[in-house]
Parts: C-alpha cells; sequence; structure tokens
C-alpha cells in the first residue's frame, strides 16, 4: 500500500516558522542599527563648537516594540523651561477633571428698582484665567437689560488668593511683560495691555503712541532704544505686583511708527473693574469710576445676594491653549486651583508640593525633582529628562490620556512646534511641547516612527552658547532620526 504526503501545508508552516525566525533574529540587529544611528547624530549635535560648556539631559523610549532605549545623562537635573507645563497640565486634569469650569459669581447689595442698582456691585474672583470683558459684562447685561445706574460702589472680591499672585522664584525681567503676568483672584483678557511706541534711527529714544486699553491709572515711561535692523524686539517692561508703574527698557526695531509691545497687567483686580465700569458707562450705564474698591478679605464684604456667573471653558479646552500656546498665565492658575482643592492652601511651597505629589502618583521620583512654579518661568525650576520621560510613558494608562495627548503641538503643523521640523520626515511625527527662556532649549513628547512604533522622548539642553534659534536647527536631524 502507498502513501501520498501532501507537502503543500508542510512548506506553508516551514515558510511560516522561517519567517517568524528571520523576524525574532533581525529585530535584535534593527533595533541595534536604530540605537547606533540615534547615537550617531546625537552625537554630532553635542560636536557642535557651542555645546562646550553646555548640559544635556536626554531620553527616548519605544512604547509599542520595546526595542529602543537610549539614554545620555538622563537623571542630570536641568532647567527645563515651559515643558513644565506638562506637569501642571497633566495634574490638573488629574485632579479636576477634563469638565471642571471656573464659575466666576456676581452679586449686588441693597436692591435694584426701576433699572437702579442702590447698592454695590461684587464680582468674586474664582482665579479663571480665561475671563473676557465681553464674557463678564454680557452676562450682567444680560441679567440686567434695563440698568440705567449703579449708586454704589463696583468692588472686586480678591480673597481667594489675596495679594498672593507671583510665584517668588521668578525674575524682576519677567514681572512686567505678559509672559509674566501673575495669577490674581480676578484676571481679565489673560491680564495683557500693549504698549505702542514709535521708533526712530538706531540709538534713538522710542516714544510711547498710546496704551490699549486705555489705563489711566496706569503709568508707563519709555526707555527703550531703537536697535540695529534685524535685531528684533528685545524690550522688557520692567514692573512689581500692584505696582501702576512701569518702565520699558531694551530695544526695539528702529524706524517703526507703531510698534507694539505686549505689558502684563500687575493689578489685574482693579484693571478688571475699571474695564467693567468703563463698559458699562459706554452702555449708558450711570457709575462713579471713583467709587471701584478691591477688597482681598471676605469678612469685609457686606452680606449680598446673588446674581449671576461667568463661567470659563472647560478645563480640556483651557490645558489645549496651555500646551499649544504655552500660556504662563494659565499653568499658573491649574496649579493654584490644584493646591487650593487639596490642601487649601496657595503659599508657593504648598502648591509645588502638591504638584509633585501627584507627580509621585504616576511613579516619578521625586529625588532630583524641583519646581518653584506650574509654568516653567522660573530659571530655579529642575528636573530631568528621565522624570518626563516617565511621565509621558505612565499618563498613557489614565483615562485622561486622550484629552492630554490632544493639548500638544505637532511639528510643522501647529503650536510651539509649528516651525519646528518643517522640512524633514519628523514633520507631523513629533508631537510635544517645546520650551525656551535664556540659555535653555528643551523637547518633550512622543514619536510617530514610519515603522508604526511610538517613541516617548525628552531633551534638555542647558548653557549653550549660540541663539536658542540655532540649538533648534541642530536638533532636527536628531528628531529626524527618531521618527525613522
Amino acid at each position: 500500500m502507498s502513501i501520498t504526503i501532501n507537502l503543500k501545508p508542510i512548506r506553508v508552516i516551514f515558510c511560516f516558522l522561517f519567517f517568524v525566525a528571520g523576524c525574532i533574529t533581525k529585530n535584535p540587529i534593527l533595533a541595534q542599527q536604530k540605537q547606533h544611528s540615534i547615537d550617531k547624530v546625537f552625537k554630532e549635535f553635542l560636536a557642535h563648537d557651542w555645546m562646550r560648556g553646555a548640559s544635556v539631559s536626554f531620553k527616548v523610549k519605544s512604547l509599542e516594540k520595546k526595542n529602543i532605549d537610549y539614554e545620555y545623562q538622563s537623571t542630570t537635573s536641568l532647567t527645563p523651561a515651559s515643558i513644565t507645563k506638562l506637569f501642571s497640565t497633566s495634574v490638573g486634569l488629574k485632579v479636576l477633571g477634563e469638565d471642571y469650569k471656573y464659575e466666576t459669581k456676581v452679586s449686588y447689595t441693597g436692591e435694584i428698582v426701576d433699572g437702579v442698582l442702590d447698592g454695590d456691585l461684587i464680582i468674586h474672583g474664582a482665579g479663571d484665567p480665561t475671563l473676557t470683558l465681553r464674557n463678564l459684562d454680557s452676562v450682567i447685561v444680560s441679567k440686567l437689560p434695563d440698568l440705567k445706574e449703579i449708586k454704589g460702589a463696583i468692588i472686586a472680591d480678591a480673597s481667594l488668593y489675596g495679594r498672593v499672585t507671583t510665584p517668588p522664584k521668578w525674575v524682576w525681567e519677567d514681572l512686567g511683560n505678559y509672559y509674566g503676568a501673575g495669577v490674581s483672584s480676578l484676571n481679565i483678557n489673560d491680564n495683557i495691555y500693549g504698549v505702542y511706541l514709535k521708533t526712530g534711527s538706531t540709538g534713538s529714544k522710542s516714544t510711547i503712541n498710546e496704551i490699549k486699553p486705555i489705563t489711566p491709572y496706569l503709568t508707563v515711561e519709555s526707555e527703550v532704544l531703537a536697535g540695529e535692523k534685524g535685531t528684533g524686539d528685545n524690550s522688557f517692561i520692567f514692573s512689581s505686583p500692584y505696582s501702576d508703574s512701569h518702565i520699558i527698557r531694551g530695544t526695539l526695531p528702529p524706524n517703526r511708527s507703531n510698534f507694539r509691545v505686549k505689558g502684563g497687567v500687575t493689578n489685574p483686580e482693579y484693571h478688571t473693574i475699571w474695564m467693567l465700569a468703563d463698559t458699562l458707562a459706554s452702555h449708558g450705564v450711570k457709575v462713579d469710576e471713583n467709587q471701584l474698591k478691591v477688597v482681598y478679605n471676605s469678612e469685609e464684604l457686606e452680606k449680598s445676594l446673588p446674581l449671576c456667573s461667568a463661567f470659563s471653558p472647560t478645563l480640556s479646552q483651557i490645558i489645549d491653549k496651555t500646551n499649544k500656546k504655552s500660556v504662563n498665565l494659565y499653568a499658573e492658575a491649574i496649579a493654584k486651583t490644584v493646591s487650593i482643592m487639596e490642601t487649601n492652601s496657595i503659599l508657593p511651597d504648598s502648591i509645588t508640593a502638591s504638584l509633585i505629589r501627584n507627580l509621585e502618583d504616576l511613579e516619578l521620583s521625586d529625588e532630583g525633582l524641583f519646581l518653584e512654579d506650574g509654568s516653567g518661568l522660573s530659571p530655579f525650576d529642575a528636573f530631568s529628562a528621565n522624570h518626563m520621560v516617565t511621565l509621558l510613558e505612565n499618563i498613557r494608562s489614565t483615562d485622561y490620556f486622550d484629552t492630554f495627548y490632544n493639548s500638544l503641538a505637532v511639528t510643522g503643523t501647529s503650536g510651539t512646534l509649528k516651525y519646528f521640523c518643517r522640512y524633514n520626515q519628523a514633520k507631523g511625527r513629533v508631537i510635544g511641547k517645546s520650551g525656551s527662556m535664556r540659555r535653555v532649549k528643551s523637547y518633550a513628547g512622543y514619536v510617530k516612527t514610519v515603522n508604526n512604533d511610538t517613541l516617548v522622548f525628552t531633551v534638555i539642553v542647558n548653557n549653550f552658547g549660540c541663539k536658542g534659534k540655532e540649538v533648534r536647527k541642530a536638533l532636527e536631524p536628531l528628531m529626524e532620526e527618531l521618527a525613522k
């Protein structure tokens, strides 16, 4: 008797096993080649002359295929700048929830008869960093469409934060500028005002054309000079919290007829009620602008009746702008709100301790982790690439990861990464956040590789001897290599 054996299935199984075995043996080789390529490009970055006195903390890790784990001084703590916002926004989502909204309540004393408020109008600050004059005005007008007169005062209830607005470890050079505006109980229009200047020939003093919005209580003095052609805006506004006197110094582009410099409002509570009073007056409401008061102790407020509320966007929307546009005001507000929720304290040490405690829940070690604010504006903040990579890896298992991930910028496309890697293979493949300040450049986030892997990375560079733009350009080949 003869037996016939069909060899076709055996060949198929053999080929399959051969393929699997080949993959098993090839993957380590490919991983080694990838690591070697990363090492080569990274060392080329380190070899630049302007990197001789610099410090770097770098780490990249594969999340899907688990075959890449490259690091260079990854546990060295350095000044990180704005990638710090990834800590405060992730903690904000964890503690407050993505649907959280700030509520700015409005109340009144006395009574309202025939469109006349015979009493005070009180705006109760909730620390909302997104409150706009339009929103505040509209909720009041919609509730009191026939309002004709406010006989009493317009009061800003600043009892939530009192006079504690600015982190103590911020530097004086930043305090009067838009990015250095502190978070108050009441904030309005991002706490920004504009100074419009006329500049002349190089070396000449610039003159102020106007200030918008018009703020008669604010004094701005110009000591800023016209710089060399092509030097850009190198001006700084110097002031301090609750000061109504600002000085602008430095240089601006020459021969400009109306160059705008953005300043930071240093007395936001008073600024809010002054702007509101001015707007109500433009509607025909009679108000006494001499009766504008800021109250820092709630016990000094009379008993009042609720009128209406102005609500912020959701926290997910706030965080989207915080990370894509790198808004210091929003990051600081989130950090303060978390501290209020957890400790009922806004003392600087309480705020940062609350952040670190929540980061430890995501398995970050507090060793070498130093936070002085929630935005990264303080030059005294310090952490390592390993700290940030740990956050970015572990946050993927949370139920708020999608919201966090969608708040990040994309290379060559959006946010602070819009001009990063526009012309190489990393365009659209790096999703993350950048950080910049004097002698600091940092990037952190995720990389979608061409072979369907996901990498998590952080690179922090301090004390380089060139302009930040050169560092950004020199890091682009590294991002391109990661994306391959």
